[in-house]
């Protein structure tokens, strides 16, 4: 159960943003992050991304299948869009100008905007696939790296 615990701890942890940012932005960058952000579709991205993520860690580590709906129930709560709004918002706010907010909604009203917009999540979801499998076909080599290492660490110990 301890391990369960942890795994699950982890894996919520590496699914969590960084969001802490310190500086507000002004009123209407705020509102021109708002505007860009709801018209991204940003509170179906989330979920979408929530959800992919915890599949994925479910599809790696089985054990936690029992705890997917309390996980589930606790993203929702912590990672929702609701609940990550007001500092998402302060995120785009004080990173983009409001010029540059602005151009930036002018581009996903574009056809290859929309476009990109509904081919990133299947591209990022496909991209760390590939990832994971160029891992897991190399990590022999892993274990062989972590093994040297080992021997050093022992060897240096032993002086």
């Amino acid at each position: 159960m301890k391990r369960v615990k942890k795994l699950i701890c982890c894996t919520l942890f590496m699914m969590s943003p960084l969001f802490s940012v310190i500086v507000w932005a002004n009123d209407e960058a705020v509102a021109e992050a708002e505007k860009l952000l709801d018209n991204l579709g940003m509170e179906e991205i989330l979920e979408q991304s929530i959800t992919q993520s915890l599949d994925f860690q479910v599809q790696k580590n089985p054990e936690l299948v029992p705890y997917v709906g309390v996980m589930k129930a606790f993203l929702a709560k912590h990672m929702s869009y609701e609940s990550l709004k007001d500092d998402i918002v302060n995120l785009y706010s004080t990173t983009f100008s409001v010029q540059e907010l602005k151009d930036i909604s002018a581009f996903y009203s574009t056809e290859t905007g929309k476009k990109t917009l509904q081919k990133l999540p299947e591209l990022a979801r496909i991209s760390n696939q590939l990832g994971s499998d160029r891992v897991q076909e190399n990590i022999e080599e892993l274990h062989q790296m972590l093994e040297g290492a080992s021997k050093l660490v022992e060897e240096s110990k032993q002086l």
